[in-house]
């Protein structure tokens, strides 16, 4: 491991940190490890927010989702 934690836990946490511990057979360590994995994976951008930025650079109608015109055609193979 590269780096060194040192926290303060309070006695309840600690305990659940405990129990926790020995219901799944790993380490402290370990549980605490996967807990700020977790944590730190929920915080990741959703594809949505990574797609934000190109939110408004196709050109087209406005109302394409809603139109019925737009999707009568839908499906159909378009002649060449």
């Amino acid at each position: 491991m590269a780096d060194v934690l040192t926290i303060r836990l309070d006695p309840e946490l600690a305990r659940a940190l405990d129990d926790e511990a020995r219901r799944t057979g790993e380490s402290k360590g370990e549980v605490v490890r996967a807990a700020i994995r977790e944590r730190l994976a929920s915080k990741r951008p959703s594809a949505l927010d990574v797609l934000r930025d190109l939110d408004g650079i196709v050109d087209g109608p406005r109302d394409l989702s809603t139109n019925k015109k737009h999707l009568a055609t839908l499906g159909r193979r378009r002649r060449r």
